[in-house]
């Protein structure tokens, strides 16, 4: 995936650009996949000897960029030739907007099962609540699909290194506080791939982050309380959805009381763990099959054709 993913950077139409390629640690083959590129001249390839997690490097490389905007690229997503280029025609035309992003592809397997928000759904630009950066009901954004301005680390800080898991929304929440403007691209201008060996999102601790990225939010307490119920019944799906019944359960009534009773999650936390496997599986298969975009559109045949390119075999 990383090949793919360098291919991508390198297949843009914009080269105004400088890319930073991390290898937090890697233990497999991932520096003689480096060597590939290496000379590329608008890529620096650096390797770290210990594992730091992603959120670390990523300060790291912020502090190398002397861009005036500042983007991100996980090993396992691809940006589309046009991705730069959208972007920095955006950034010209709306200077005073510090905080864009843009639509992506959702790639399942080898298929486009849908893309990250409906691009007729009704957007927030501008000036917002720093807390609208918590979950996707306000700004529909992933760290892959944003472009954010230099100064804006420069004013609010780096990526937290003692978070987890949401340490990238907490940071946007505090950049929103400080009145950064946002503009929205409505093209999927990426592909964020979904796969099994991504990690395992830890829910529990997803859901205490998502409080403190509100906290830096600066939300209040009643708004705080509404928000904390909406991700408390969101978190308790998850639980189910990676068949952890008994611990959605027990999470249920700690943080929803015995209100949490009658949300539809709760009965279903009953049901053998075999069932739930079954239903999973059935889900997947859906999402596989489903006909959310025709083979004939002629943009999505595009799409497959560049990712048939960039994912070739050596």
């Amino acid at each position: 995936m990383l090949k793919t993913a360098l291919r991508s950077v390198l297949s843009q139409t914009c080269r105004d650009y400088e890319c930073f390629v991390l290898d937090d640690g890697s233990s497999d083959e991932t520096p003689a996949v480096f060597d590939e590129f290496r000379k590329e001249k608008n890529l620096s390839l650096i390797r770290f000897e210990d594992n730091r997690r992603q959120h670390v490097r990523r300060n790291d490389a912020i502090g190398r960029a002397t861009g005036r905007f500042i983007t991100f690229l996980d090993s396992d997503d691809i940006w589309l030739p046009r991705r730069l280029e959208v972007f920095k025609r955006a950034i010209e035309e709306r200077p005073e907007t510090g905080f864009w992003f843009s639509n992506a592809y959702l790639l399942r397997g080898r298929k486009i099962i849908g893309t990250v928000f409906e691009p007729s759904r009704k957007l927030l630009e501008g000036a917002l609540p720093g807390w609208y950066a918590v979950g996707d009901e306000y700004i529909p954004y992933l760290t892959t699909n944003l472009a954010v301005r230099r100064e804006l680390f420069n004013q609010v800080g780096f990526f937290r290194e003692d978070m987890k898991i949401l340490e990238d929304t907490e940071l946007y929440a505090r950049m929103l506080v400080s009145g950064a403007l946002v503009g929205a691209i409505r093209d999927p201008l990426s592909i964020r791939r979904l796969h099994s060996a991504q990690i395992t999102m830890d829910h529990r601790t997803a859901y205490k982050e998502c409080l403190m990225a509100l906290e830096a939010g600066k939300i209040t307490p009643q708004e705080k309380e509404i928000e904390r119920l909406k991700l408390a019944r969101k978190t308790a799906g998850y639980l189910l959805k990676s068949l952890r019944p008994r611990e959605a359960r027990q999470f249920i009534l700690t943080e929803l009381g015995e209100p949490g009773k009658r949300l539809w999650v709760y009965p279903a936390t009953f049901i053998p763990k075999p069932l739930l496997s079954w239903a999973k599986k059935i889900r997947e298969l859906y999402l596989l099959t489903r006909g959310f975009f025709s083979g004939a559109d002629s943009q999505l045949k595009e799409v497959y054709r560049f990712l048939e390119q960039v994912s070739k075999k050596d």
